[in-house]
């Protein structure tokens, strides 16, 4: 099934692959960013006319005295914010429909051709790197690292696993399997790979390696309930000990770590008991629980629009449960000042499943959104901790996977040695979080296609450079498009520039 969505893939982007590979495959092989003021991921400050020397995917050099670089191509800041790649550490790219269509009306191809859309609008937005936490991605993956199509460096889990009853069990009362008296599995999600259903210590273990075997960066496990689905109230504690413990070790094996969908104290703790390195959402647990998870070392990941009133006008959140969130938010409003008073590690997370264009709007408010829910009257400076979450912390956590990790340095700095994730904007981030895309409305937003966010300026993955709009000719509009353009994406010029024909992208 994946090789027959690559080959999906392949085959609707055949056209193009003459031109992406004389455009993308050919990367600068040294590139100077010259005069740029530096946001490092880590200080709270703008490094001031800088200049970063890149080297195939390395940053080489970071100085702010001239750096010679004879046959470098030279991008001029102009004093505009070097700053890394942008990190969305729980997304869900296969999940790129709202569940009901997925469940009636779609095949696995679809979404994996969807899927190429959903990755190009990522890169584009500054994110150049993507945990996915649930989904058949592998054949996504593997298209972008071969060139046939563009997007972040991704991090699949692969099939997020679930025991019955659990948050990924989506069986309806009338499929076979929701009772005791039938047998089978009618879910789709289950069926395309989204997600699997494992009871016991052999089932859990078996539905692991499975993932591992397909390239599987990091085990996703459900080990709570949750506010999107139907039979698990988002109290319940899900998975044995010995279960998720089991799963761990699996894990370990492979040098790499377990990331659970949880919420509350009890879950939380159980998990930790075994060594689970990240807790996906973590919304509705105690202080004395964050403070166990920095003591751990591990990780919190949540997408903190679930507490925001804007969920409401979700098209995924199902009516009866929303009672039950304006109850958990008025109780658990003040959690993001919970995690930083605890001195826990918060990475950034979207996580939102459903229409591809949605999917970006969300995105786009969650960037906002953060920044009122770790501003806590004023004790932190809200866009510094938002931009630690999307860069340098949201790195180190990709690094847990050890041997599976796909970059070939450090994530979510600027520094010598580290991976030259880097994108350049137009503003000051620390000052004014719209310039990497924060916006303060989620879907009263127009369509991306309608709404580029014309501040992200470079956008570089590794040894490829594939935006830059930097340069400006006398008519005003940008020099040249994207150079993803120029491997003959065609949406993307109707979205971003505006050229009199697809032959002068090309040229």
């Amino acid at each position: 099934m994946p090789r027959f969505i690559a080959l999906l893939i392949a085959l609707a982007m055949s056209a193009n692959h003459a031109l992406a590979a004389s455009a993308i495959g050919e990367a600068d092989s040294k590139v100077l960013f010259r005069n740029v003021n530096v946001f490092d991921g880590k200080k709270n400050t703008l490094h001031p006319k800088m200049n970063v020397l890149v080297e195939g995917d390395t940053i080489k050099v970071v100085s702010q005295a001239p750096i010679p670089a004879a046959g470098a191509t030279v991008v001029e800041g102009n004093g505009r914010t070097l700053m890394p790649g942008l990190i969305d550490a729980h997304a869900h790219i296969m999940i790129n429909a709202h569940y009901g269509e997925i469940e009636r009306n779609m095949d696995p191809y679809e979404l994996g051709i969807r899927s190429v859309a959903v990755v190009e609008q990522f890169l584009m937005d500054g994110f150049t790197s993507v945990r996915d936490m649930g989904g058949p991605l592998f054949a996504t993956m593997r298209a972008i690292e071969q060139g046939l199509i563009v997007g972040p460096r991704l991090y699949p889990s692969g099939a997020f696993i679930s025991q019955t009853s659990g948050h990924g069990d989506f069986r309806d009362r009338g499929d076979a399997g929701f009772n005791h008296e039938t047998v089978g599995d009618l879910s789709n999600f289950t069926r395309f790979g989204i997600g699997t259903v494992a009871d016991g210590v052999p089932e859990v273990l078996e539905a692991t390696r499975i993932n591992l075997r397909n390239g599987a960066t990091q085990i996703k496990i459900m080990a709570g309930g949750g506010g999107s689905s139907r039979f698990d109230p988002i109290d319940t504690t899900q998975y044995s000990k010995e279960e998720i413990c089991a799963i761990v070790e699996a894990a370990k094996d492979w040098d790499t770590y377990v990331g659970a969908h949880i919420f509350t104290d009890r879950a939380i703790n159980r998990a930790l008991d075994c060594g689970v390195k990240s807790f996906e959402h973590g919304f509705f647990a105690s202080k004395e629980t964050y403070e166990r998870i920095a003591e751990e070392g591990a990780f919190i990941v949540p997408q903190t629009w679930g507490l925001s009133p804007e969920l409401a006008n979700s098209p995924l959140m199902p009516p009866e449960k929303l009672p039950m969130i304006a109850k958990l938010r008025e109780v658990y409003g003040n959690v993001g000042c919970d995690m930083l008073g605890a001195g826990a590690k918060v990475a950034f997370a979207s996580d939102w499943v459903g229409d591809i264009d949605d999917a970006d709007r969300s995105r786009r408010f969650e960037i906002y959104w953060r920044t009122q829910m770790f501003d806590c009257d004023g004790k932190y400076d809200s866009n510094f901790e938002v931009l630690k979450q999307l860069t340098s912390i949201a790195g180190e956590l990709l690094a847990e996977s050890g041997r599976r990790n796909p970059a070939p340095g450090k994530l979510g700095v600027v520094e010598e040695g580290a991976t030259a994730d880097l994108i350049l904007v137009d503003g000051n981030p620390l000052k004014d979080i719209s310039v990497i895309g924060g916006r303060k409305t989620w879907y009263s937003q127009p369509k991306p296609a309608d709404n580029p966010i014309e501040t992200r300026l470079v956008v570089r993955k590794g040894g490829v450079l594939y935006k830059k709009t930097v340069e400006k000719p006398r008519d005003g509009r940008s020099s040249r498009p994207p150079i993803l353009c120029h491997a003959g994406h065609c949406r993307c010029y109707r979205q971003r520039l505006d050229y009199a024909s697809t032959e002068q992208h090309a040229r």
